[in-house]
């Protein structure tokens, strides 16, 4: 009967380890990653160019915030031009305004010869700043308008950085090699206006941190299902053992008395 009751708790002992097993690596496909961000950046209508190399999503989402930087930096770089009191901020707002512009031409091209859809307008976070910079009156607009379009151009520096070190598509890099170029001289004519609040601006180290969260619960669920293989092993060795130890022969102890001297 204890043979029996071992042999019962050892079945399911198993199976709760292999259903927890399971439900940790049904989780650790639902975090939230790379491929899942893939569905709000779209995916690619067509491959005219099967030789440029994979697409990626991060390759995708690239293209998306340079056409959307776009979107919002172009009539922002137009209303500087008009409504700047500084000499220096009206003649950055028209270069930037014209030099996105001829941004935007190349972005549309890339993602043209990569069959990838493109936004046609900006983020609500874009949008707020348009609005943002449209409220101010005459006597902050330069410094709002010089702030937001300098932390947004050192935003997308970075991750058009990253993406060139590490795609595989041919087209991406070298869109990402001359969308880097713009980016640069951007932050050069802003910080040319003297306007510009370094001290507000974020953390370096903050760059390019957005999935910071998903890292961490692939983590979490990665040492959920370590724990739980090594909670797996740990019983399938002591269960072996309790059998082992059960069909060991047990000795017989050396007979005394009066049999032992007959």
């Amino acid at each position: 009967m204890h043979h029996r009751r071992s042999g019962l708790l050892f079945r399911r002992t198993v199976r709760w380890v292999l259903a927890l097993v399971v439900l940790g690596v049904v989780a650790a496909l639902a975090v939230p990653g790379q491929a899942a961000a893939d569905t709000d950046i779209g995916t690619p209508v067509r491959q005219v160019d099967e030789t440029a190399g994979p697409l990626g999503p991060a390759d995708r989402d690239v293209l998306h915030k340079v056409k959307q930087a776009g979107l919002w930096e172009m009539p922002v770089g137009t209303w500087a031009s008009e409504r700047a009191e500084s000499p220096r901020l009206r003649e950055v707002g028209r270069l930037i305004a014209a030099e996105h512009h001829e941004l935007d031409g190349l972005v549309e091209a890339a993602a043209a010869e990569l069959g990838v859809e493109l936004p046609v307008e900006p983020t609500a976070q874009q949008q707020d700043w348009m609005d943002e910079i449209a409220a101010q009156p005459r006597a902050t607009f330069d410094e709002r308008a010089v702030f937001l379009l300098r932390q947004a151009h050192g935003g997308v520096l970075p991750v058009l950085a990253q993406v060139r070190a590490a795609t595989e598509n041919a087209v991406v890099r070298e869109f990402t090699a001359e969308a880097m170029t713009f980016v640069q001289r951007h932050i050069e004519y802003l910080e040319s206006t003297g306007l510009v609040d370094y001290a507000a601006l974020p953390d370096p180290a903050a760059l390019g941190s957005d999935d910071w969260l998903s890292h961490t619960m692939t983590f979490v669920v990665q040492a959920a299902l370590a724990a739980l293989i090594t909670a797996l092993l740990l019983v399938a060795g002591r269960a072996v053992a309790d059998r082992a130890r059960r069909r060991a022969p047990i000795p017989r102890a050396p007979v005394r008395g009066h049999h032992a001297r007959s």
